[in-house]
């Protein structure tokens, strides 16, 4: 079989599943600088005493000290004086007690690819990916994408010049700088530990190139290995949300807080003043954040990023979709800073999410010359034209918007028009006429065709949520105090579920006092207050009866201030709706993991609703098929039932709201 780059990638995982990885990142290594044609290898001595030089991959392969692992070593050994990390190397190495048999068809396989003069550096790359994406996510460290890469480095626009990445990993973003921009720059960096100090290093070997790492692998926050260094390009993907970053006061006195000392409890602006305390005049940086730094309001994230936009430090704040990242879901944003003269600190905000083509798993060059044009654009100010998804605003509007940076605040995000959503109404018939012909109960069947020739409510009525509801929060407790108990609901089924179940999966210890203060009655409207996505928040769950439970403290409790001014079961059915949704995320800022809502958030949400009698016919209709679809087993009729309920949500509330915000037709609120 011929041998091509995934066929080696299979075997390699395959034989080094038993194996240790050092010996393969050896091997590997070893391979590489016997390709370097300009590398310098050691004399040998043969046994007719004569002196001649020997590849070391033929050291290894022909086991010149008596076996593979001795000839590993010996090999690393005679290059320990160029490369002073492979002593490290050595060390694990001869503590390894591995079988010849497990060695052999890996160097045989690697044989392949020094004959064939294939690039190490591939292998290496999709061998660290792999290696990298199964490390945990709780650290907040991530292999970047090549893709996110190649936009950073697009972003950056690199001439000839100094580049530095305070948090390099295993070098993937400096390696980006080489690849993807036609400048020959300078690289430097920071490596957290001795393992990515390591692999770095021969990340760079294996591509030929130089890095400047420092003396030694430290904390970039609390050991700078580049303290008196400045930088035209800085390119970065911080941790994120690193807790209890420092521990003792020695770090109020550091110059790198120029807008403020970073909050213990997260590192974020930590890691933004560190990257603008390294930054060259008209020097630019890019930087990956969390995209909770928009919207920070601890007094310290929101004093630092208050300052920095006030001193027109940054350019452009670029929001991405979930899904990026290999191991995580985590939506993220880019910073793009300036240290350049500007002088109205006008910020382009550009939500990506929104960007046609869509992004999908990855960013691809066609996004990537898009964001790359439009920040370019805006560095010239030639940037005039705007759309929904991006747009330039001004310092007096960031102000009226307590300097929040979510791109939501400052952009028209387009919803369909009245007459779009109306070309439902045909598409609703012709699924009341599929499920006409459908063996189905006659009550729920007479439930359906009902709807043929309803006519839209024409009055509304208008309330904001807190108007309606008293809001009250769940059960907080220590981990202890859970998994056992007394039932609670959780986060999960209020998501999944419109209606309250008689099962809950969770329970906690909680008081006679606590069952009553976080108790749950008919009418009450479960809310999430905290979500992964944004699609996720503030869902709403309804209890049609009283229930001996309680209610999380991810949860919010709102409950009716007066009875029979909205009908439970039609409250059901708004809170599913579009106009609901577009409400959320007209008053969420950060779209983000852990997006939360809270009660002056809640106070701007609007709830439609039309008369009594209205309201109990939809209500009643999608409860009766909520209940017949926990029944049915038919898949058809189970598609077609999903169908109609979403298309008489969209008809007989999305679609007369729509109007009257638009100010369409003989629709109104009174």
């Amino acid at each position: 079989m011929e041998m091509n780059y995934i066929t080696i990638q299979r075997k390699v995982e395959q034989l080094c599943k038993h194996m240790d990885n050092n010996l393969f990142v050896s091997l590997l290594l070893i391979c590489q600088l016997s390709q370097n044609n300009d590398f310098s290898m050691p004399f040998f001595t043969t046994n007719d005493d004569t002196q001649v030089r020997q590849s070391l991959w033929d050291m290894v392969l022909t086991k010149q000290e008596g076996n593979y692992v001795a000839s590993i070593v010996k090999a690393l050994m005679s290059v320990e004086a160029s490369f002073p990390f492979v002593h490290d190397l050595i060390e694990k190495i001869e503590k390894q007690n591995v079988e010849e048999k497990l060695l052999e068809p890996l160097i045989d396989l690697l044989s392949n690819v020094s004959n064939m003069n294939m690039s190490c550096a591939l292998i290496y790359e999709n061998y660290l990916q792999g290696k990298l994406t199964k490390c945990s996510s709780s650290s907040g460290d991530f292999y970047t994408p090549k893709g996110i890469a190649q936009c950073l480095v697009a972003l950056l626009n690199i001439d000839y010049g100094k580049v530095y990445d305070p948090c390099c990993g295993s070098g993937i973003l400096l390696l980006a700088t080489e690849m993807y921009s036609d400048q020959n720059v300078k690289l430097y960096g920071q490596a957290l530990d001795e393992q990515f100090y390591h692999l770095c290093q021969m990340n760079f070997i294996f591509h030929e190139k130089h890095i400047n790492l420092g003396k030694t692998f430290a904390n970039t926050l609390l050991n700078d290995q580049h303290k008196n260094e400045m930088f035209d390009y800085i390119i970065a993907n911080p941790p994120f949300n690193s807790a209890n970053w420092f521990e003792d006061n020695s770090i109020f006195s550091d110059d790198r807080w120029m807008f403020g000392i970073p909050p213990r409890s997260n590192a974020n602006f930590a890691w933004i003043q560190h990257i603008l305390s390294h930054l060259s005049l008209n020097g630019r940086a890019v930087v990956l954040l969390p995209n909770g730094t928009l919207t920070a309001q601890t007094s310290r994230e929101a004093d630092i990023r208050h300052a920095m936009i006030q001193n027109h430090l940054i350019e452009a704040i670029i929001t991405l979709p979930p899904g990026l990242f290999y191991s995580t879901t985590v939506p993220c944003c880019i910073w793009v800073l300036t240290n350049a003269d500007r002088e109205s600190g006008e910020i382009l905000f550009i939500d990506a999410t929104h960007m046609v083509p869509a992004i999908k798993k990855e960013i691809m060059p066609i996004h990537i010359d898009q964001l790359r044009n439009l920040v370019n654009d805006h560095r010239k100010g030639n940037l005039h034209v705007y759309k929904e998804w991006y747009g330039i605003a001004s310092l007096e509007t960031i102000k009226q918007n307590e300097f929040l940076l979510s791109p939501n605040l400052y952009l028209n995000v387009s919803r369909p028009k009245p007459f779009e959503i109306r070309k439902g109404y045909e598409k609703l018939i012709k699924i009341i006429n599929q499920l006409s012909l459908l063996p189905i109960n006659g009550d729920i069947l007479s439930l359906i065709t009902s709807w043929k020739n309803v006519e839209v409510a024409n009055s509304w009525n208008k309330m904001f949520l807190l108007e309606i509801y008293d809001v009250f929060g769940g059960v907080t407790k220590s981990k202890d105090f859970f998994n056992k108990g007394f039932p609670l609901l959780d986060v999960k089924t209020v998501i999944h579920s419109p209606y309250m179940s008689n099962h809950f999966s969770a329970s906690v210890e909680v008081t006679e006092e606590e069952k009553i203060k976080y108790g749950i009655r008919s009418g009450d409207v479960l809310l999430n207050r905290t979500s992964e996505t944004i699609k996720e928040l503030a869902c709403c769950c309804i209890a049609l009866k009283d229930y001996a439970a309680v209610y999380s403290g991810f949860i919010k409790r709102l409950r009716p201030k007066a009875e029979h001014v909205v009908n439970p079961f039609y409250a059901s059915c708004y809170f599913r709706s579009e106009i609901y949704r577009w409400e959320v995320e007209k008053v969420s800022t950060v779209y983000t993991t852990y997006s939360s809502i809270d009660n002056k958030k809640l106070s701007k949400i609007a709830f439609y609703f039309p008369d009594e009698k209205m309201q109990k016919k939809i209500g009643n209709t999608l409860f009766e098929i909520f209940q017949f679809q926990e029944r049915c087993s038919d898949e058809l009729q189970k598609r077609l039932f999903k169908e109609f309920e979403q298309l008489l949500i969209q008809q007989y509330i999305t679609y007369p709201i729509l109007c009257i915000q638009n100010k369409e037709g003989d629709f109104q609120c009174i």
